[in-house]
């Protein structure tokens, strides 16, 4: 496995982070998962990993890299130590 290959976590050209990869919609609980047949990253929302499950793998070889979701990550972390402060 070549899991420190940058190439390996490749994004699809036509992923949007915020959306849906195949139905578009706006969502909160986006999965990371790796499209079979281009082995590349997209985010799908539930509904359409379970659809098409067969053309689409959940991948947590290593922890997503980038802005996405790493700021999602830093802000919730900030809010509940703001919480347990309170």
């Amino acid at each position: 496995m070549k899991c420190y290959d940058e190439n390996y976590y490749e994004r699809h050209e036509d992923d949007m982070p915020d959306r849906c990869f195949l139905c578009g919609d706006l969502s909160g609980g986006l999965s990371v998962v790796r499209h079979i047949a281009s082995m590349k990253m997209v985010h799908l929302c539930g509904d359409c990993m379970t659809d098409r499950m067969s053309e689409y793998l959940l991948d947590n070889t290593r922890a997503w890299k980038g802005k996405v979701g790493k700021t999602d990550a830093d802000e919730v972390v900030k809010l509940f130590k703001r919480k347990q402060g309170e």
